[in-house]
């Protein structure tokens, strides 16, 4: 049974915001049409897409598109899109190119990699984001800068470069995004506008390939790239600063915030809407947040996992357990175990004993909603304990780092 968390957003605006670049009437072709030329036309190209530094260089990337390029010849279609696309390495479950090669030399491998990175540079192939990045490409911007040939976007490094502030790692980053925004939409810089960067941002935080996310989907891509892009007046006047204000619409209503979660249940979900309604008016906007992320999202999405049929708050005690035993575990990492079992218990118990009191005052509304709570007294034991536990190791950790502040502050 598949326990994923269903992912969650402060910008449910973001997806209807987003758009891939249409395709321009004249797509970027910097060594002309490519997409049918011959495997032995292609090599002789590996000298002027790239540069390399001796002989070997160029010998091994022929090498390489000759293994590539006739690999894919197999596949059907009647240029190398359809059959790079007719392949295993695109769309959103690709593999690497370099798993179709059956040697044990490492060097074939790597050469077939560099292959598709050449392919990709000069615009023989427009890959889905999932299959550029099912594919490991450290340089990948030395690469397609200069293969580009697009004055635009050296004007864009050269802005990058501008910015040693930012660091290496994160320089080189930014210039990543943009080039696999530009490789994956078939577009040169002109083309990109702020919906089509933010389509390639969320196609990576839909993939959880986001640059240092480690899979966390909930992280977007390019922030670095849009600030730099705004600050040379690449984008539209009037455009945000940033990606974030460019998505950002405000506080979400309850509605948005239990629409996050996929819910089967129509009634359950809009118990839970009414609900966060009713509290509006003692709760602030973050409480009622986090509300609707343990309720929607911890608890019922979990619930309508192991029972799918569920439709009613009245649990079982086999499907209590097995929530239980869920939720004791993160959903990233089944290594780690919650310490916070107790505030999603007790936000679970309010929900039930709330719906309880207003069934007395108003049954005509609440009445069929009032169920018995499935947090059982012993579920709560030892809480004060655990509570002041949790506090001591907080008091620990500032009493460890407070001798470091100086140091940290002269640092900064």
């Amino acid at each position: 049974m598949d326990f994923d968390e269903p992912v969650a957003t402060r910008f449910p605006d973001a997806a209807v915001k987003a758009a891939p670049a249409p395709r321009p009437d004249s797509p970027p072709a910097p060594f002309g049409d490519l997409t049918q030329a011959s495997i032995q036309h292609l090599c002789s190209l590996v000298e002027q897409i790239v540069p390399g530094r001796t002989p070997s260089t160029y010998e091994k990337r022929r090498r390489g598109l000759r293994l590539l390029f006739t690999h894919l010849e197999t596949r059907p279609g009647a240029d190398w899109q359809t059959k790079w696309e007719a392949s295993p390495f695109d769309g959103d479950k690709a593999l690497p190119v370099k798993t179709f090669v059956t040697s044990d030399r490492a060097q074939d491998r790597h050469d077939v990699t560099s292959a598709a990175k050449l392919a990709f540079c000069a615009r023989v192939i427009q890959p889905s984001v999932g299959g550029f990045r099912a594919n490991t490409f450290s340089d990948y911007p030395e690469w397609f800068g200069p293969a580009s040939r697009d004055p635009a976007l050296d004007v864009f490094y050269a802005a990058v470069d501008a910015r040693p502030d930012l660091g290496l790692s994160y320089r080189i980053r930014i210039k990543f995004d943009v080039a696999c925004a530009l490789t994956t939409q078939g577009i040169a810089l002109e083309h990109l506008t702020p919906e089509a960067l933010l389509h390639y941002s969320l196609e990576c935080r839909r993939l959880g390939v986001t640059h240092g996310a480690r899979g966390d989907q909930s992280r977007f891509a390019a922030l670095g790239a849009w600030e730099i892009l705004h600050s040379i007046g690449h984008f539209p006047p009037g455009t945000p600063s940033t990606l974030r204000k460019f998505i950002y619409t405000g506080q979400l209503t309850p509605e948005q915030m239990v629409d996050r979660y996929p819910l089967r249940s129509q009634a359950v979900r809009q118990v839970i809407i009414d609900y966060l309604v009713r509290r509006q008016a003692d709760t602030d906007y973050i409480t009622r947040d986090g509300l609707a992320r343990l309720l929607a999202g911890t608890f019922w999405s979990k619930i309508e996992k192991i029972c799918p049929g569920q439709a009613d708050l009245t649990l079982s005690q086999d499907v209590w357990d097995q929530w239980r035993a869920e939720i004791a575990f993160w959903e990233k990492d089944r290594s780690r175990e919650r310490k916070n079992i107790e505030s999603i218990l007790l936000a679970i118990r309010g929900f039930y004993l709330d719906l309880q009191s207003w069934a007395v005052d108003e049954p005509e509304r609440w009445g069929s909603w009032a169920a018995p709570c499935p947090v059982r007294p012993q579920d709560l034991k030892g809480f004060s304990k655990r509570r002041r536990e949790m506090s001591r190791r907080m008091a620990d950790r500032t009493r460890q780092r407070q001798p470091l502040l100086p140091d940290l502050v002269k640092y900064v």
